[in-house]
């Protein structure tokens, strides 16, 4: 039997129904024990649904974030393309100084090479942590208020594409400085970056819940990803004999990071076959991650209430 609750009421897990009434409740909302999964394209279509209704919401949060985070600040917008450049500069300084030398077969620049991997990199990051980060931040309004779910989501796809367009207003203009040759890669790089940076998300959306449930996989991921850093190949040329070696199809960011910056500097590539198979599989990937964000948002808020 359907259980009612009124809208100021956090709702369990389950389909949602909505109905308009000429009474003091303006909205009921009916909620069955079945699950969501029963009929995954009506799921689909309302977490779409949910996402364009919150688009005015998460803009409204969007510019308050991005006022309240560049509003005392000397450097101002030169702080989302610091973390890049910082990290540049120290594999510079560590190759200057004799400690490593990772330049060897690279046929540019090697700060520029660095770099352009780096601003690639950091972007898939931000994706990826920009799910677990979102609902933390967001967890009391979760819980006291109702809104679309997914717009908090669009908040830190907003976040991920502003920084990503700083960086690119710099390292686009330092690229054709340092020589690279223009070529139509280069802008048409935003949309090969931000297939990476759908990746990210989705993979950070099926780490959502557990990390809400789990600090431990909070921590884990900012051990994990100066590791996963290195061993992509970023800070070093991609290795030989590129889709011949299973270890290279292993890291689902090398592909794609390594195609889109062999794009924007040499304008060809070597890593087509891994890259076009992590590029088909992204999208899937990104739609049941979002399925199962929805489906685990209402535990989580239930948890997060008591």
């Amino acid at each position: 039997m359907a259980n009612e609750f009124e809208t100021s009421q956090t709702p369990p897990s389950g389909p949602i129904e909505s109905s308009n009434s000429n009474d003091d409740v303006d909205e009921v909302l009916v909620f069955t024990p079945d699950s969501g999964m029963t009929n995954p394209l009506q799921l689909f279509g309302d977490s779409l649904r949910d996402l364009w209704a919150g688009r005015e919401l998460a803009w409204r949060m969007f510019i308050r974030n991005i006022r309240g985070l560049y509003r005392q600040t000397f450097l101002g917008l030169f702080w989302a393309f610091l973390p890049p450049l910082a990290n540049t500069v120290v594999w510079l300084l560590l190759r200057q100084a004799g400690a490593i030398d990772l330049a060897e077969g690279i046929k540019v620049h090697y700060a520029v090479y660095v770099m352009t991997g780096m601003v690639i990199w950091q972007s898939f990051t931000e994706a990826l942590q920009a799910p677990l980060q979102a609902v933390n931040a967001n967890r009391n309004m979760l819980s006291k208020i109702r809104f679309p779910r997914e717009s908090i989501l669009l908040v830190s796809v907003f976040e991920v594409l502003f920084n990503l367009a700083v960086r690119l207003v710099v390292l686009v203009p330092l690229l054709l400085i340092f020589g690279i040759v223009w070529t139509p890669w280069l802008l048409l790089s935003p949309l090969l970056i931000l297939w990476l940076i759908f990746l990210g998300l989705a993979i950070g959306l099926y780490l959502m819940p557990i990390g809400m449930l789990y600090q431990d996989v909070g921590k884990l991921i900012a051990v994990a990803v100066p590791v996963w850093m290195i061993i992509t190949p970023i800070v070093y040329g991609p290795p030989d004999n590129w889709n011949s070696n299973p270890l290279n199809w292993l890291n689902p960011a090398s592909p794609l990071l390594t195609l889109t910056r062999d794009l924007m500097l040499f304008g060809t590539t070597e890593v087509w076959p891994s890259a076009i198979v992590y590029a088909a599989i992204t999208l899937p990937l990104l739609v049941t991650g979002m399925l199962y964000y929805r489906l685990s948002i209402p535990v989580l808020v239930e948890r997060i209430s008591s």
